[in-house]
Parts: C-alpha cells; structure tokens; sequence
C-alpha cells in the first residue's frame, strides 16, 4: 500500500483543513516544535484506516480539536499495485466511504465492508495490530500492543500475532527466562526502581489532584460557554424577529388604518349628511325670516305686545267667566218653579181661604187653625221658591252686566296700543297676532332641529368647519380603497394581533430577548472566568494522562515482553526464524556498515545471534552493547512487519525513533530507511533536519 495524499479537518493539533501529499519512497514529515502537529497527521492517518466513525466513545470525540463545534473528517488516497482509492471517514456525519478514484460511483460505505476491505489491502486487521507492527515511535521499539488499546482489542491484536508468528523476537539473553522475567518485573513494578511503578504513582497524584479541580473549573467554563451560545441564539432569535417583525407590524398597522379610515368615513358621512340637514334647515329657517319680514310693526314692541298678551288672557279669562254665567243664566231660566209649585201656591191660598171661611161660618176654630196653617205652609213654600229663582236671576245678571263693562273699559286700556300698532281693534291685532305665532311656530321647528346639530357654534363658524368634508370623504375612501386588498379577516387579524403585540407575541418576545442580552452583556462584561485556565489544565492533565499512557506502556512492555519472552521460551516457529534470519541480516548489514552480516535465530527461546569478527564466533546479542542492540532490535522489528502482514507492506509509520541515536549511528540508519522505502513506503515524523537530504521532505506546520 502507498498512501498518496491526506486532507484532515479539526483532528487534535490540526487547525480547520490541512492537505498533505506522499511520495512512495521515504516521507520526512518535518515540524518546526513538537506541537507542530505531526503526532496528529500520524493518528489521523491510523484512525482514517480503522476508526469506526460510529463510535461516540470519549477517546474518540475528544480527537476533534479543541474549541470545534463540529467533530473530525479525514480523508486519505492511496495505491494499492496499480489500483487507487479513496477513503474518508467522518465522525461528524457517522458516514465511511472507500472507492476506487476511476470508479468513485461503485464505493463501499458499510463500516463493516470498508474494514474488511481495509484489511485485506493494508494486511492489518486491526487499529492494534496495525500500531504494534508497523507504526514505531520513540523507546518503543519492540512494543507489540500498542497502550491505551482496550481488553477485547488487545486480546484479538495479539491472538493474530500468535496466529502469524507465535512468538516475537525479544532479545532474550541465553541466562535462563525466568531470571530476565523476574528483572523485567522488578525493573517495571518496584518503587525504589523508579522505573514505570514510581513514575506512574508520581504522576497519578499529580493527576488526581487536576481531575479534582477540574469539574468545578469545567462548570464555570460551561456556563460561560453555554451563556455565549445563549448570546448567539438571542442574537439569532432577534435578528429573526427583526426580519418579522416589521413586516407583520406594517400589515396590523395598515388593518388599523383601515379601521380607522372606515371610522373616518362613516363619521365625515354622517357628519357631511348633518351639515346637508344643517344647510336644508338653514335655507328653511331663511325662507321662514323672510317671510316674517312682513311682521316688522310686531318688531320692538316687546312690552307692548306683552301688554295686549296680558289683556288678551284676561279677555279670554272674562269671556270664559262670561260664558260661564251665561250658561248658568240659561240653566237658572230654565230652572223657573215648577207648575206643581204654582198649584200648591193656589191651593194654599184656597185652603188659607177656605179655613178662615170654615172657622168663622162653622165657628171650629179647629178648622181656622187647621186650614190657615196648611195654606200658609203651600203658599209660603210657593212663594220662598218664586223668590230664591228671581234673586238668582238678578243675581246673574247683574254679574254678566258688569263682566260686559270690565271687559269695555279693558278694551279701553288697550285701544292706544293696538293704535299705535296700526290695528283697527282687538281682533284685528289677534288675527295678525295668529298669523305670527304660526310663522314663529313653523319657524321653531327648523330652528331647534339647525340648533341641534349646530350645538353651541354659530351657522358660520359651523359651515367654516365642514365646508371641506365632500373632500376629506373622497380622499379617505381613496386610501381606504388602496389599502383594502390587505384587509384581513377578524380572526387573521385577531392572530395577527396576538403575534405581534399579544402575550408572548414578537414585540413582548423583543423585550424578553433583549433584557436577557442585556444581562448577558453585563455577566460577560464583569465575569472572571479564564477559559485559559481551563484549556493549561486540560494541556497538563493531557500531558501527564500521556505521560501516565507512556509509563504504563513502559510497564506494559515489560509485561508483554514477559509474556512474550515466556511464550518465546515455551515456542518454536522455525518458519518465522528461517525468514527472520534472512531479513534480519539483510538489514544488520545495512545498519552497521557491514560489521554483521550472519544473524542466527534460536528456535528454542527466539534469541538472536550474530557472528562477531572480533571474536570470530557466534555471539549473543544481548552481549553486545546497547547501541548495538538498539540497530539489531529496530532491524528485527522492520523485519517483522513484512513476515506478520502476509508480504502486504503496509506503509511504515515512524514517530522519531532514532530521536536518541548519535550522529554516527543515525547516519548508519538512514541507508537502512532508503533501502527500506524501496519496498515499504515510509512517513518519518521528526523534528529533526538530519533527514532532508534524503527523502520528500513535507512540512507539518
């Protein structure tokens, strides 16, 4: 496999987009300073391989740069013999994709089929196996399972190492295992050591104490970060209703408007309709004036007119009396004493008559006393009553007399009046009189009614003030009909209402919105909080947590390399040796200038021995010295990637291995890497410039 190119986004060091492109051979992926981000476009390069963009675990989302809202995307191309592919991964749309470039439409985006296919091309099956086999960093040059990998993961890595290998090269001494087993404990477990045990106990503390403050810390960042995006969802919100809002508001205005105007039109046509009235009643109560023109003599005659008002009541008051006695005059005639009333008068005359004729001729006093008594009883009623009728009459009609002669000298009173008023008499004055009261009569009406709707302003001042309605009318049904295509209906324009001025409408939701802008204005104004803090916590907590990863694969290399080195002395694989020997001596050779060229496998404890020129024999590595044991370990391990990875050659991932080796050992190992490359592509991360004249040199800034 030869990786062509790469483009990564927001992954760890790498700022928002960074492209890179290989070449086959060797690869110096230069940075400036460690934190120039080559350690990043390393891992971007194994997580693009195997990273399941499904997995929402927290080592995985936590690979996107600090800061990003959205999470990583890696794209690598690559050329496997003459065929090339494509293949991104995206943790932020959970989506994988692996194509051939000249047939981008035939693409395989199951994670299942796109890791299937990934291990058939590369010859790893695994991220962890992938990492112990052909990436190699600083002291790790024998490490099989890469730190941090999980139990499951570990368990399957090495259960295919087994399956491939069965053992590893480890550079056992021929001392028995057991003993270098229990010196590789003590070595990683012992505290007086200071190897692995004590650094990690170090920097645990160190660790706990961080983790300690860091939630309350992180707390305070969260709720600073959480009022920022608050902030940008208000601003969002306002700039949202601010689109809205005014649009909505000139609809409801114009609704008003219509309103209004409707108002307006239905009040200026009541009132110009008023004014019409007013101007009919005008012209009538005109006309009628005219017409009373006429009775100028009645004009400034207001007491004299009030005199003969007076005299006229009493006139009508002593007809009325007159009237009155004279209707009882006639029922007194009529009332003269009955004929029975006459009779009885005769008939006690008679009887008076006849009793003293009685009393005297029969001398019976009884009858003279009987018969004058009885007829002067009849003709005493007759005659009381004769006289009652005629005192009645007298009495009336002297009444009626003087009535006639107080209305006569009444008259008189008033006939100066009547002249100087140009009337002939009394009757000619109330005819006259008549005729105007009729024309003030008909006069009331159209004035009461001007009157009423005058008010208290004269005609003038009224007609000033209405003279211009027929205009106002017209112009306001011209807006009226210009704005009625926007009428809405009560309903729309009731919910219309409601969205704009009603409760939690867009005019109250401004408010709302920009007092709590205003609050967050004043909390970012005010606070103290230092997401820098934060961020130098998190670096260090990061930091130690690698540190804390570094020394716990130290221990677990120490581990492993128990394990290993007991499977190794429990195993043979004379298969593997066989090759192993062959390449291992291809590159010995290379690295050290030829000074070993024989290397010997021990079948039994996987040992290797080479033939020394000093000694003219076969030697232990182990013996030599460590630098030298460094060429022959780094060499095994070179050697062991083509053996386990089925002859696939994968591309060679170094993180600065030889950032220790002395100038004149590093030039021994960079003929080994260009020897290398022409089989393996090689990416070289280093900060190094020994290397520049060597390969394709890519800067990681």
């Amino acid at each position: 496999m030869i990786l062509t190119s790469i483009r990564a986004r927001r992954f760890r060091g790498i700022k928002r987009e960074t492209s890179k492109t290989f070449d086959p051979g060797l690869n110096i992926i230069k940075g400036s300073d460690n934190e120039a981000g080559k350690s990043s476009l390393r891992m971007a390069i194994t997580k693009c391989l195997f990273q399941d963009p499904t997995s929402v675990s927290d080592d995985t989302l936590k690979l996107t740069r600090w800061g990003e809202e959205q999470l990583w995307e890696v794209e690598l191309e690559f050329q496997v013999g003459t065929t090339s592919y494509q293949l991104r991964k995206s943790l932020e749309d959970k989506t994988c994709k692996l194509a051939r470039i000249d047939a981008l439409e035939h693409s395989i985006t199951s994670k299942k089929a796109v890791a299937d296919k990934i291990a058939e091309l590369i010859g790893c099956p695994s991220e962890v196996f992938f990492e112990s086999t052909a990436c190699i960093a600083q002291d790790e040059m024998i490490r099989l399972i890469p730190s941090g990998a999980a139990p499951a993961e570990r368990k399957s890595a090495f259960g295919t190492l087994t399956q491939r290998l069965q053992a590893t090269l480890s550079g056992a001494q021929e001392t028995d295992v057991s003993n270098i087993i229990s010196r590789l404990y003590n070595k990683a477990h012992r505290r007086e050591a200071k190897g692995p045990h004590w650094q990690l106990q170090r920097i645990t503390e160190r660790l706990n104490v961080l983790l300690r403050d860091k939630p309350a810390q992180e707390a305070k960042v969260g709720d600073l970060m959480a009022k920022r995006k608050e902030l940008n969802q208000i601003k969002k919100d306002l700039e949202q209703i601010n689109k809205d809002l005014p649009t909505k508001q000139e609809l409801l205005e114009k609704n008003n408007r219509i309103f209004e105007l409707q108002d307006a039109v239905s009040r200026d046509t009541n009132q110009y309709e008023s004014f019409e009235r007013a101007k009919k009643f005008k012209d009538k109560l005109d006309s009628i004036d005219r017409r009373l023109e006429e009775f100028a003599h009645f004009s400034g005659k207001d007491a004299e007119l009030q005199q003969l008002d007076d005299f006229g009541k009493e006139l009508q008051d002593l007809e009325k009396r007159k009237a009155g006695i004279q209707r009882e005059l006639g029922a007194a005639e009529k009332q003269k004493p009955a004929l029975w009333k006459l009779i009885l008068g005769v008939l006690g005359t008679i009887l008076f008559l006849g009793g003293l004729v009685s009393g005297f001729i029969a001398n019976k006093y009884i009858y003279l006393a009987l018969g004058t008594l009885g007829g002067l009883l009849l003709f005493g009623y007759w005659l009381i009553s004769q006289m009652l009728w005629h005192r009645q009459i007298t009495s009336l009609s002297r009444e009626l007399k003087n009535l006639g002669r107080q209305m006569y000298n009444q008259l008189d009173l008033v006939k100066p009046i009547l002249s100087s008023m140009g009337f002939k008499d009394f009757n000619e004055y109330i005819s006259e009189r008549n005729r105007y009261a009729g024309k003030q009569a008909e006069r009331k009406e159209p004035y009461n009614k001007l009157s009423g709707i005058l008010g208290d302003k004269d005609w003038e001042q009224f007609k000033s003030e209405n003279s211009g309605l027929a205009i106002k009318v017209t112009a306001s049904q011209e807006e009226l009909k210009s704005l009625l295509p926007f009428k809405l209906d009560p309903l729309q324009l009731q919910k219309l209402g409601t969205a704009v001025n009603g409760q939690g409408g867009l005019t109250q939701q401004t408010k709302i919105l920009e007092g709590k802008k205003l609050g967050l204005d004043s909390f970012f104004a005010y606070t103290d909080v230092d997401t820098d803090q934060l961020a130098s916590m998190e670096e260090e907590i990061k930091w130690l947590q690698n540190e804390l990863a570094f020394y716990s694969k130290k221990q677990r290399i120490y581990d492993i390399a128990c394990q290993v080195l007991d499977n190794a002395h429990k195993q043979t694989l004379s298969r593997a040796a066989t090759v192993l020997e062959k390449e291992l001596s291809k590159y010995i050779s290379t690295i050290t200038d030829g000074r070993y060229k024989q290397v010997r496998i021990n079948e039994q404890n996987l040992s290797i021995q080479t033939f020394s020129p000093e000694k003219n024999d076969w030697v232990n590595v182990a013996e030599l010295s460590r630098a030298t044991q460094d060429q022959f370990y780094i060499c095994a391990r070179f050697a062991l990637v083509n053996l386990i990875t089925e002859g696939k050659r994968p591309p060679l991932l170094l993180d600065d291995p030889f950032v220790n080796f002395h100038q004149k050992r590093l030039e021994r190992t960079i003929p080994l890497l260009q020897e290398l490359a022409k089989e393996n592509q090689i990416l070289l991360f280093t900060c190094s410039d020994a290397y520049d004249d060597y390969g394709h040199v890519i800067s990681a800034d």
